[in-house]
């Protein structure tokens, strides 16, 4: 009886963590998925050759227009501001333009 007392103790104990790992969340937005796909080396900067992997990022217009400051690679900032970059609209217009 004891024993019995004991393993539906611990069973209810593991049941609360064990239950609520399941719920989802995982601490990552959508743009942090996108970003962390392509930046490969995870140095937390896009460059030229790893733009590539994200639509039209690699074209030289583009990559430019969203290096800010121009260092030759693109930062989560710089990245979540492409990301915003609406599929309707214009090619190369920047969020900052948009109405």
């Amino acid at each position: 009886m004891k024993n019995m007392f004991f393993v539906m103790f611990s069973l209810l104990l593991l049941h609360v963590p064990i239950s609520s790992a399941d719920r989802g969340g995982g601490g990552s937005s959508f743009e942090d998925g996108l970003f962390w796909g392509t930046d490969l080396d995870r140095n937390e900067r896009i460059d030229r050759d790893e733009a590539k992997n994200a639509f039209n990022l690699a074209e030289e217009e583009v990559f430019n227009r969203y290096d800010k400051n121009q260092n030759g690679s693109i930062n989560r900032v710089e990245f979540f501001e492409f990301v915003q970059q609406a599929p309707w609209t214009s090619k190369f217009t920047h969020p900052s333009e948009q109405e």
